[in-house]
């Protein structure tokens, strides 16, 4: 058998596919990892589980790559994956609990904080993520793109393969959906 001596090549990075180009997935992980770890995060993908979610992206990626259709942006194609796949952990998340494990040899140096700013701080992390994961994944995705990352309505519509005007509906959902809900739990701690 004849060993293959090109290059890897993989889709450029939100362009079009040539139809001669060839899809290799060594290729597509080293281009387009980095894409991958944006948009989980985006989703919501907790940090602990990001490897074994972006694992599980690229898997599908290997085996529906002869499905993607060359005529679209590839990384269209990809964030459909990750929207999928994000939608599946948040629904296998909500029966699961899990218990963080200490580790003792943790050689980070450690910093200095107030215990009452580091309570404020936990406080706002978890009513921010727990505000967040009101939203439905595209509506999620959409906020933390333009509120979070500060990409333009148009790019973010590129990423998501939808029209401008579905980026500003969903922005405009998410912002009035997030000051209801937090307004609900203001009201509840007074």
């Amino acid at each position: 058998m004849k060993a293959n001596t090109r290059p890897a090549r993989s889709p450029p990075a939100g362009g079009q596919v040539r139809a001669t180009e060839p899809l290799e997935i060594r290729a597509i992980y080293e281009s387009h990892a980095s894409f991958v770890w944006l948009s989980l995060q985006r989703l919501g993908i907790k940090s602990p589980d990001m490897d074994d979610v972006a694992q599980e992206v690229f898997l599908i990626v290997h085996r529906r790559l002869d499905t993607f259709d060359r005529n679209t942006r590839f990384t269209s194609w990809l964030f459909g994956i990750c929207l999928r796949v994000a939608a599946n952990y948040r629904r296998r998340r909500r029966w699961t609990l899990e218990v963080p494990a200490v580790d003792s040899n943790d050689d980070r140096p450690s910093m200095v904080v107030a215990a009452d700013d580091l309570l404020a701080r936990r406080e706002e992390r978890h009513l921010a993520e727990w505000a967040l994961s009101r939203l439905t994944i595209e509506k999620r995705a959409t906020f933390v793109m333009f509120e979070v990352e500060a990409l333009s309505c148009e790019e973010i519509a590129k990423i998501m393969n939808v029209p401008v005007g579905t980026v500003y509906s969903r922005l405009h959902a998410a912002r009035h959906q997030l000051e209801k809900v937090i307004a609900r739990d203001l009201r509840r701690h007074r």
